[in-house]
């Protein structure tokens, strides 16, 4: 299927991008180098991180060593001075009740994947915020709930309080919301992670009870679009890009597409 590129807006794509640093990968947790490779070059650290992406990427109440596609941005938190993150979720979360139930899923125990955690109040109508604490031992992002338990459980046992003893904890600012709610992040300088499964999704496979949206090329052009007005109309300034677009996560028929669409994306920067 060939992509009409004439169908997307060109002129948007060169005046967001043109002074990005710039890299497209297959796999998420590349994204690391394409900051690692931005900051030896520029010096420059940008502590906030957006992904528009339909997983977090991070990982929760869990120690994490190795780095992979599903937790990178645990590590922007430990290797890039990170302390600010905003998940854009794509819209169609909000148009799917089966989708909004999984990802505003309440547990007491949550720890793997970041979706719908603890006691948090997901309205994804609004920016949802939450502080989170990082420990750069163990890569380990501890929810505000989790760490009361434990010290709930600590005082039973008339040990001390955990946060005296895990002096590591950084304080990291959570931000998880739609494109809608995008004027939040307007005139700041940005790491940006796009995941091409947030135009046209195939990536609610790590839920396991939900069925894929499958998009029309139109619905695809649709997604493209808003997100270059969005970013136009809110001065999003992105410093550094990482671009992905993994196969596992794209429809077939669309990849081709996105790599189109990624391709222009990256020479924008030379312009």
């Amino acid at each position: 299927m060939n992509y009409n590129l004439k169908m997307i807006n060109t002129d948007l794509i060169k005046k967001i991008f043109k002074n990005s640093h710039i890299e497209i990968n297959t796999n998420h947790n590349e994204a690391l180098n394409v900051f690692e490779n931005y900051i030896e070059k520029s010096g420059k650290h940008i502590p906030l991180l957006v992904n528009f992406d339909t997983h977090s990427d991070l990982y929760i109440n869990i120690k994490n060593d190795i780095v992979t596609i599903a937790n990178w941005v645990n590590f922007c938190f430990k290797n890039f001075k990170v302390n600010e993150f905003y998940w854009i979720m794509p819209n169609y979360i909000l148009e799917n009740s089966e989708y909004r139930k999984t990802y505003q899923k309440k547990t007491n125990s949550t720890s793997g994947p970041f979706r719908g955690f603890d006691n948090i109040d997901l309205d994804l109508n609004q920016v949802t915020k939450q502080q989170l604490l990082f420990d750069k031992n163990t890569n380990e992002l501890i929810s505000i709930n989790k760490l009361a338990l434990i010290n709930k459980k600590c005082k039973m046992f008339n040990m001390p309080d955990i946060e005296k003893q895990l002096t590591s904890l950084i304080p990291i600012d959570i931000n998880i919301l739609t494109i809608s709610n995008l004027d939040i992040l307007s005139g700041k300088e940005i790491l940006l992670s796009i995941d091409a499964d947030y135009f046209c999704n195939t990536g609610f496979d790590t839920t396991y009870r939900v069925n894929n949206k499958y998009i029309t090329e139109k619905e695809l052009t649709e997604n493209i679009n808003l997100f270059l007005d969005k970013l136009s109309e809110n001065e999003i300034n992105p410093i550094a890009v990482s671009l992905t677009y993994s196969p596992v996560y794209i429809q077939r028929k669309y990849y081709k597409n996105i790599e189109q669409f990624f391709n222009l994306v990256k020479n924008a920067e030379k312009k």
